[in-house]
């Protein structure tokens, strides 16, 4: 997994790698410079003039290090140097003098007209910016927003702050690609500053990896070697009551499709049992739907609670509505239930109308809403950065685990770390998308693995399947069945990789 770090804890990485690889700041500038260089030609291949635009920092001096390798190759490239040259750190100056020509932009008059045809790099600030964009900077950046053409940022775009929410009246450059050096910034995996990323990649530039380890950090990026050995496996001579007992408690009037969704989506991901408690009315759509599973009336409670004492784990929520009846049975099955549960949609929403009820969820259960879901749980927050503390405090409160939905999900456990998700695309926003997700975590739960890594990996099988079927489809919008349909190339592709 990719550690997370802030600003201050980046620069100390800097100053270590420089300081015992050793290596001269300067030389560490090229290096970065040099794999920058790399990355922007992979995405370019026809030579479009340059535009870069730096500021008088170490970010402007990786600007000009970088405007110089592609003159080298061949490029058309026009360095621009905004603010005083001689206030300017020594790597950007030793990077000034190895530059052949460059202009000073003093004022808007200086302003460099911008076709559509050329590339706009932005090097003016880096990762260690504070403080709002505002005179020159700011006239510059909003003039350069404007253009049509295809722009990058260095490492982070000038004015995005790495680890705090920008002020309201803020702004920041809004590049198509941030290429970003070792390590994700915070900012990157939010909602509200994902106008000011673009695509964003990151770029190994060699700093200290044992010092990076060592760091303290809440926040992780989720890859492909943080779960492909954790998925359960199955000997030659497993039974079926062997490979996870599950309960699915989901589905009303109207709404019977969560319930076929959820369940589908637990035996796909290699449940053995499934027992499927839904009101009478949903009787006949599940034994049709999904024929492998056993289903119950949801009026008959004593054979619920009984079922839910001989099974692994229970999901609870899709599509089952808070009546005042609905609620009764949920409070009841929450006081009788002592191993982790999955709580998902009207489930969220139960303990939102009754908040006392919280204290009766099994410790390590796992909670799966979507922002507004969360919201009527935690209330309000001011911004990404506040709705992620709240997201913390909640589960270490409760000491319990949970999904907060969308790109980038934020899976948060019991103590409080977050780890983002690095799969899926905007097709997942679809109906029905989270009741596929509630039976895939479920099914792992089932199957004995504990709690966060079964919501880590549901997440993560969750959108890769959905991106399976995106690249199959080649359209950006999928039905929630669809993501059922790719999971087991999604796991074959999980699972190939490892070998």
């Amino acid at each position: 997994m990719k550690k997370i770090l802030t600003a201050e804890q980046i620069r100390e990485a800097d100053q270590h790698t420089i300081k015992y690889e050793p290596i001269s700041s300067l030389d560490l500038m090229e290096r970065a410079s040099e794999q920058f260089v790399l990355r922007f030609l992979e995405v370019n291949r026809d030579k479009h003039p340059v535009k870069i635009f730096c500021g008088v920092g170490n970010n402007g001096g990786d600007g000009l290090a970088i405007g110089r390798l592609l003159k080298e190759k061949g490029w058309e490239v026009l360095l621009y140097v905004v603010g005083n040259p001689r206030k300017g750190s020594a790597d950007f100056k030793a990077n000034l003098d190895r530059s052949e020509l460059y202009a000073v932009i003093d004022s808007k008059n200086d302003f460099p007209n911008v076709s559509d045809d050329d590339i706009i790099i932005d090097g003016l600030f880096g990762s260690g910016l504070s403080r709002p964009l505002e005179g020159l900077y700011e006239e510059i950046v909003t003039y350069l927003n404007e253009q049509k053409c295809l722009k990058f940022s260095i490492d982070i775009a000038s004015g995005l702050y790495a680890d705090q929410p920008l002020p309201s009246n803020a702004m920041a450059f809004s590049p198509d690609y941030t290429f970003s050096f070792q390590v994700p910034k915070l900012s990157f995996f939010l909602p509200g500053c994902h106008q000011y990323v673009g695509e964003w990649q990151l770029i190994d530039i060699g700093l200290d990896q044992s010092f990076i380890q060592k760091q303290k950090s809440h926040y992780f990026k989720t890859e492909l070697q943080d779960i492909a050995n954790h998925f359960p496996s199955r000997g030659k001579f497993t039974h079926k009551n062997e490979v996870g007992r599950l309960l699915i408690v989901a589905g009303s009037k109207g709404r019977m499709g969560a319930a076929v969704l959820c369940a589908r989506a637990a035996f796909k991901t290699g449940v053995g049992l499934v027992n499927v408690c839904v009101p009478k009315c949903g009787i006949d759509i599940l034994q049709i739907a999904v024929p492998e599973a056993m289903v119950i009336d949801g009026k008959g409670s004593n054979e619920i609670h009984g079922i839910s004492k001989t099974v692994d784990t229970i999901v609870i929520g899709p599509g089952l509505g808070t009546k005042p009846k609905t609620i009764s049975a949920f409070e009841k099955l929450l006081k009788e239930t002592k191993n982790p549960i999955v709580i998902d949609a009207d489930g969220v929403n139960i303990l939102s109308k009754k908040k006392s009820l919280l204290k009766f969820v099994p410790k390590e259960s796992i909670l799966t809403p979507h922002p507004g879901e969360f919201k009527r749980l935690v209330g309000e927050w001011k911004n990404d950065f506040e709705k992620l503390d709240k997201l913390r405090g909640f589960c270490k409160k409760y000491k319990i685990n949970l999904v907060l939905k969308g790109a980038y999900s934020a899976v948060c456990n019991s103590v409080g770390e977050i780890h983002f998700n690095s799969t899926g695309n905007p097709g997942l926003a679809t109906a029905g998308s989270g009741d596929v997700l509630a039976g895939i975590i479920g099914s792992l739960l089932a199957q004995g693995l504990d709690s966060f890594d079964a919501m880590r990996l549901g997440v993560y099988l969750h959108g890769l399947a959905g991106d399976e079927a995106v690249r199959e489809a080649r359209i950006e919008w999928i039905q929630a069945s669809d993501i059922i349909g790719y999971m087991p190339k999604a796991l074959s592709s999980i699972l190939n990789r490892t070998l």
